[in-house]
């Protein structure tokens, strides 16, 4: 049995293309261990997708083209090529398409030196089945990838971070307007074919081309679209020429040459490709010159990989005086002329009419040419790189002139004056042409699109010759304008709602530019701030580092790289505040605001912080703080100011807290050290939790994000900043805290490590990641709603900006966690449905449940409410606490032994005989003595019971209540996570009756709290009294028994003799009262003597 080869790869590529081999079906169904469903898989939580791009990353024409039939033009914004649509009314709409390199093309496409194909989602009947059902489940063409999909990677192995991102640096649009072509660069640059049609996926290209080895530096589609051409870098050294089909968008390798130049350009001339560069004019010819074959010897790489592809051949232009001349833009005029325009301004003309190549120069632009293009009623228009454009007429340029033009003369042949649309220190990079318009990119990266011809009579002082409005040589007015940073932007925060500028942000550029941007991406109000340059060519260039605006932007405050503090006014663009604040690059500025005065502290790398107040509208220095001993990287207020964090290089974060007092009826306000919280490795962002006031989450350089309460100092909770596919984690240079509806507020965060943008939930779990930007990412930020209605929705703004010039608005697309989007939290009491909200059985039951405490209350007597000692059916707990044993040896005062034979004093101090004696003074039937064996019985007995009131009650089933709630609050914790993760629906039933006792516990526990601490209070005030009381009765029945002794002693003195030994043991008084003592004497008595029962000991009474 023959084998046949079911896999691209395998195919040998002599067979052609028109023969396909089909493998034959097996008759058993594969079985996967994991299989990877998108229809099965959970629901994403959070998605990012790309809204706005502000700017572009153009720098040469290669990187713009136009279709002027479909009214669009297309150029390279980072990663991503943008094709911008332009409606009657002059409004432009973006469209953008992205490629990861883990996305696989829908057309495959072999190697020709034998390698692998490029991975096709056909090779799998249910990827292509789910990729249609979710294109059929209407899902945006703008969306990113699903987080599943960054998994399905060949052999499922986790892409490093050089093959997570890539760069567009050339697009180029079909004739027939059906393909988009995009070149990128870096690591494996691909060629990218994706479809131009509306319900196509812009992250899923028609075929990919995996040829060029270093960079893809140009690409254009020949004028009947049956071909493309990619050429690499000077490094690549390829030129190669593509068959595409135009039914599906397939290429297959037609031709290929070598070409090490340096190339700027190149274009077709109906069948045939010139390229244009420094000092190269060369001609390249689909069709073969010599019908005569050379034989060469074979290459290896021929041998392996059986191609059949040609060479391309091609022949060099006769440059003459222009061999230094360095061309820098081509242009077909004609089905075999073209225009080749030099970096000098010449203007040479390529003629093949007759099979013979002659290229001759025809004119001088005047200035030097960066770019050209040609529109539908034969025009040439000429970009300059001082800013001017200029049009000349093609039939001037190539008609034939004897003799050859003079140079004098070459310049005005048939052209128009130039104009200037631009400031003259601004470049143009790369023009096109519409149907009715001209569109430009200039070296600030702003796009503008002008008239074609002008609206009224010119009359400049550019050219003597006035031309009128039918004109078709001049170009008109600016009438759109795609705005940009035109810098490298180092920033972007978020104003209030209302604010004077009614501006949603702002960015600021190296340069000393700071624009404000609406929430749609206009322009609101821009500035630019003076920058004092160093006198001297050794010094580095001035750069505006940081800027913050006031809540309602009506003052700015900016920091440079000198070190230089400046506050201006929006209003009148003045600077009302300027001083030398730090020695070294100002880093981070805060600012807080309140009624009575204004704070602004600022950050440098002169380890020293400055806080400057505002007080009766003078800006003064408040203090200086230098508790680091590092660089200053950040400096963050307090939402309410009472605390002032900072960052340093010294790993380390400290806390400050805000003092006040009153001097001279003016309030002084200090910073003091409170805190320092100290870190394994440099913090280099921090943002405050926008839940809680004083939590503060910050990441270091270890990779990690810490969230920090900084009363206390403690980490609340850190995690990795890692990928779920098991790639390498990522420094997050920038922070941002975003709230929402349910569950924990996420986090999201830019890190230049991989340029890419990501959004944590607070336990570490990756919700969405996206790139857009191929240099560093400098900052983010999350823009509030314009409006409440916004607020609730679920789509978040999050904004990013790049040392590439590009500001990235994001769409954050955030998902319940549960099936039923009916509910937007777990508060289902709330339905949205206005016909419920009258109704009871949509109110929760009314519930009073009283405590014990309360119902302790009702058990009392109202006579007891104001007496000082409690009665009730419960026994004090001052009888607990204190017995007349330990009365008798703290209370009772020491007094001089009466005169007392030693026969009684030794009997009353023995400790068996004088409680023997006691206890049958107090026990009119005293006991026989108990047995040794009744003696320990009875001491277990006494144990057993002592230990039976800690086994009853409700201790005994659930332990102690302490321990009952440290149980209650892990198993909430693990609910909550569990209800996090979940995916499972909850029913509506057990929802509510999980809120009922959730507000019963939680009634409970406050009327607990308060009850305690008034119980507390009422006992101390109890016992305080109680004692007092005690202590006042003992002290009066002692003065009484010793005023008695003495007034019968005195007596006895002066009438009776002294009594002997015997009348003493018949009166067994310790203090030598009479027979008639009073019942207080008696009740003095019992408590200054302890009970005993017949069964207790001495030692048992001593422990009582």
């Amino acid at each position: 049995m023959s084998l046949t080869p079911s896999n691209a790869r395998m195919r040998d590529a002599t067979l052609g293309a028109g023969i396909k081999l089909t493998p034959t079906p097996l008759p058993f169904t594969a079985t996967k261990n994991n299989p990877r469903s998108p229809v099965k898989a959970a629901r994403a939580e959070a998605t990012l997708a790309l809204r706005t791009v502000i700017g572009t990353t153009t720098s040469t024409a290669n990187a713009f083209d136009s279709l002027p039939t479909a009214r669009c033009f297309a150029y390279t914004a980072g990663t991503a090529a943008v094709i911008a649509t332009v409606d009657e009314q002059h409004n432009i709409s973006q469209r953008f398409y992205r490629a990861r390199p883990t996305t696989n093309p829908i057309n495959s496409s072999s190697s020709i030196y034998g390698g692998p194909a490029t991975p096709t989602q056909n090779e799998s009947r249910n990827r292509i089945t789910a990729s249609l059902r979710e294109a059929g489940l209407g899902a945006s063409p703008h969306a990113s990838p699903a987080t599943n999909d960054w998994n399905d990677s060949p052999n499922n192995r986790a892409w490093t971070a050089r093959e997570k991102i890539k760069a567009a640096t050339c697009v180029s649009f079909s004739p027939d307007g059906k393909y988009l072509a995009v070149g990128e660069t870096g690591y494996k640059p691909r060629v990218l074919i994706f479809s131009n049609s509306s319900d196509a996926p812009s992250d899923t290209p028609l075929t990919a081309l995996s040829e060029h080895s270093f960079g893809v530096n140009c690409v254009a589609f020949s004028p009947d679209s049956r071909y493309l051409a990619s050429i690499g870098t000077a490094q690549d050294g390829f030129l190669y020429v593509w068959s595409i089909n135009p039914r599906t968008g397939a290429a297959t390798l037609h031709s290929s040459n070598k070409c090490v130049s340096n190339i700027n350009q190149m274009t077709w001339m109906g069948n045939k490709l010139i390229t244009v560069g420094t000092r190269h004019v060369k001609v390249w010819s689909l069709e073969d010159r010599n019908p005569v074959q050379r034989v060469s010897k074979p290459r290896q790489s021929d041998m392996f990989s059986g191609s059949t592809h040609k060479p391309l051949s091609g022949r060099n232009c006769l440059l003459g005086d222009l061999q230094d001349a360095t061309f820098t833009s081509v242009c077909q005029v004609a089905l075999s002329k073209a225009i080749v325009a030099s970096e000098r301004g010449d203007l040479c003309l390529i003629d093949e009419t007759e099979r013979d190549q002659n290229f001759s120069r025809v004119a001088h632009a005047g200035f030097s040419i960066s770019s050209m293009a040609t529109d539908g009623k034969g025009r040439l228009h000429l970009a300059g790189t001082h800013g001017g454009l200029k049009t000349l007429t093609v039939a001037s340029l190539t008609s034939k002139l004897t003799p050859p033009p003079s140079p004098s003369s070459q310049g005005s042949r048939g052209g128009s004056p130039t104009i200037s649309i631009t400031d003259c220190s601004n470049q143009i990079s790369a023009i096109a042409c519409l149907a009715e318009h001209i569109v430009t990119v200039d070296s600030q990266r702003a796009i503008r699109l002008s008239h074609l011809c002008a609206a009224s009579v010119a009359t400049e002082d550019l050219t003597s010759t006035s031309h009128s409005a039918n004109d078709e040589t001049s170009i008109g007015d600016v009438i759109h304008t795609l705005p940009a940073q035109g810098d490298s932007v180092l920033g972007v925060r978020v104003l209030s709602r209302s604010n004077n500028l009614d501006a949603s942000y702002y960015t600021w550029a190296a340069g000393g530019s700071v624009i404000f941007w609406s929430q749609t991406g206009s322009t609101q109000r821009s500035l630019q701030v003076a920058l004092e340059q160093p006198a001297g060519s050794d010094f580095v260039p001035n750069e505006l580092r940081t800027v913050r605006a006031s809540s309602d932007a009506s003052f700015l405050v900016t920091g440079d790289k000198m070190g230089v503090l400046r506050i201006i006014d929006c209003r009148f663009e003045t600077v009302i505040f300027e001083s030398r604040a730090h020695s070294n690059e100002v880093t981070s500025i805060a600012i807080f605001e309140d009624e009575s005065s204004t704070l602004v502290a600022s950050a440098s790398r002169d380890r020293t912080v400055q806080i400057f107040s505002r007080e009766r509208g003078k800006w003064t220095l408040l203090q200086t703080l230098d508790e680091h001993a590092g660089a200053v990287l950040g400096i963050q207020f307090s939402q309410n100011g009472t605390r002032l964090v900072s960052s340093s290089s010294d790993r380390s974060i400290v806390v400050r807290e805000m003092l006040s007092r009153e001097e001279d009826g003016e309030t002084i306000r200090v910073f003091v050290f409170l805190r320092c919280i100290a870190f394994k490795s440099t913090p280099v962002s921090m943002t405050w939790d926008v839940d809680q006031d004083d939590v503060l989450i910050a990441s270091s350089v270890d990779r990690q994000v810490h969230k920090f309460d900084v009363q206390s100092g403690q980490c609340l909770s850190n995690f990795k900043a890692s990928d779920s596919d098991g790639g390498d984690a990522v420094v997050l240079h920038s922070l941002a805290h975003i709230p929402r509806e349910w569950g924990s507020p996420l986090i999201a965060g830019v890190s230049s490590t991989d340029k890419s943008i990501r959004v944590y939930d607070e336990s570490g779990t990756l919700l969405a990641r996206d790139w857009g930007h191929t240099e560093g990412v400098t900052d983010i930020a999350f823009v509030q709603p314009s409006n409440a209605q916004d607020e609730d929705s679920r789509d978040k703004s999050l904004v990013t900006v790049a040392v590439d010039g590009t500001i990235f608005v994001w769409s954050l697309t955030l998902q319940s966690p549960y099936r039923q989007e009916m509910y937007k939290s777990l508060d289902v009491l709330g339905t949205s449905a206005e016909s419920t909200t009258s109704l009871l059985l949509s109110k929760p039951p009314i519930r009073r449940v009283l405590s014990q405490s309360g119902l302790a209350k009702f058990q009392r007597s109202p006579d007891d409410s104001g007496s000082a000692t409690p009665t009730g059916s419960r026994s004090p707990t001052l009888k607990k606490k204190l017995s007349k044993f330990s009365l008798d040896k703290t209370q009772t005062p020491k007094l001089d032994p009466s005169p007392l034979p030693s026969s009684v004093r030794e009997r009353r101090n023995g400790g068996t005989t004088n409680h023997t004696f006691l206890r049958r003074k107090n026990n009119t039937s005293p006991s026989p003595p108990a047995s040794p064996k009744a003696r320990v019985t009875q001491r277990r007995a006494s144990v057993d019971v002592r230990s039976r009131p800690n086994l009853r009650g409700p201790a005994s089933e659930y332990g102690s209540l302490a321990g009952a709630s440290e149980s209650f609050c892990r198993q909430l914790k693990a609910y909550r996570k569990r209800l996090a993760s979940s995916t499972e629906a909850l029913d509506t039933d057990i929802v509510k009756e999980i809120q009922r006792e959730l507000a019963a516990t939680a009634r409970t526990i406050g009327e607990r709290a308060k009850t305690k601490e008034f119980d507390e209070t009422a006992m101390a005030k109890l016992l305080d009294q109680y004692s007092e009381r005690l202590v006042n009765i003992l002290d009066e029945r002692i003065a009484a028994s010793v005023a008695l002794r003495t007034r019968q002693d005195s007596e006895a003195a002066l009438s009776t003799p002294l009594r002997s030994p015997a009348d003493y043991r018949q009166s067994p008084s310790s203090l030598g009262q009479s027979n008639d003592t009073t019942a207080g004497d008696e009740e003095s008595r019992e408590i200054l003597t302890p009970i005993t029962t017949s069964t207790e000991t001495a030692e048992e009474v001593s422990e009582r």
